[in-house]
């Protein structure tokens, strides 16, 4: 009986939440059906039709009468941090029409602390809002969904226990995910080195493969801006390369160098510390199901 109230009261709510940004829509779609052409013509802005008067009159009540109901639900509900609170305050008060049926959907899915942080992409920004929340967050959207998924399964050697706190790993095995003889992707992964020192910059080998590293691609780990990593990528005509910042390993595609990476783990779960760990330049150079990017 719980709840069937609760789902009926959240029903009757979303009634006029999601009426916003109908209205907002229909108001839209009309200045650029009508208002922006006659306007381009030259000719004199049309008289909207009575239905797009009445869309606006009920839309316009509808946010002013909602507008205060959700901001002191988000402020005083006691499912959210106070830095949750803010976050949905402005949310609400900056993208009224689309926020307040948006609070109301991740309030009935319980996903309230989840919905707004999992979509930001500054890692200070995620820790600061996520302070505070028990239960587990998830991982943030993936803007790199058009690599292949044994990128974000891939597992590292490293012979440094310390490594920098935030590095880049590259590798010139393999390009574009084409299956190379080892000699060329020896004298590949030469140039990359070259380049690396010649940048002023100081490598330290870094393989990433599969879990079981039957398939493994030797390759550098390098400080530097993330422009420089991605510039290294794109010449070696890699698919994409790593990110790790403050102990995560971000994976970032060549195609979107300029979006923060998607998410793959802690470094210290991902790699194995070999104190005597060199790139093997005899391991298979397959790079059809490589867990690292070509």
């Amino acid at each position: 009986m719980r709840d069937l109230l609760r789902n009926s009261a959240y029903l009757l709510a979303a009634i006029p939440a999601f009426f916003l940004p109908v209205a907002y829509l229909i108001m839209i779609g009309w200045l650029v059906v009508y208002g922006l052409p006659a306007v381009y013509r030259g000719d004199a802005m049309p008289e909207p039709q009575s239905w797009f008067y009445t869309a606006s009159w009920y839309g316009f009540h509808a946010l002013m009468i909602q507008w205060p109901i959700y901001l002191i639900w988000a402020l005083i509900t006691r499912r959210l941090t106070w830095r949750l609170k803010w976050l949905w305050s402005g949310i609400l008060l900056i993208f009224s029409v689309f926020g307040i049926p948006w609070f109301l959907s991740a309030m009935y899915r319980y996903a309230e602390a989840e919905d707004p942080i999992r979509l930001m992409r500054n890692r200070a920004a995620r820790r600061f809002f996520a302070k505070g929340i028990v239960r587990v967050m998830p991982p943030p959207v993936h803007l790199h969904s058009d690599l292949p998924v044994e990128y974000r399964q891939v597992r590292f050697r490293c012979s440094k226990q310390t490594v920098p706190e935030e590095f880049y790993v590259v590798t010139a095995w393999n390009p574009q995910g084409v299956r190379t003889e080892i000699p060329a992707n020896l004298i590949a992964d030469e140039h990359l080195r070259s380049e690396i020192e010649r940048a002023g910059m100081h490598p330290f080998p870094v393989t990433g493969g599969s879990a079981d590293f039957e398939h493994a691609e030797p390759g550098y780990g390098i400080v530097c801006q993330r422009n420089e990593a991605l510039l290294l990528a794109r010449r070696f005509r890699q698919q994409a390369f790593y990110e790790v910042a403050e102990g995560q390993v971000y994976l970032v595609s060549v195609l979107d160098g300029h979006l923060p990476g998607d998410y793959i783990g802690a470094w210290a779960d991902l790699v194995t510390v070999e104190a005597d760990h060199h790139p093997a330049p005899d391991r298979k150079a397959e790079s059809d199901d490589l867990g690292v990017p070509s």
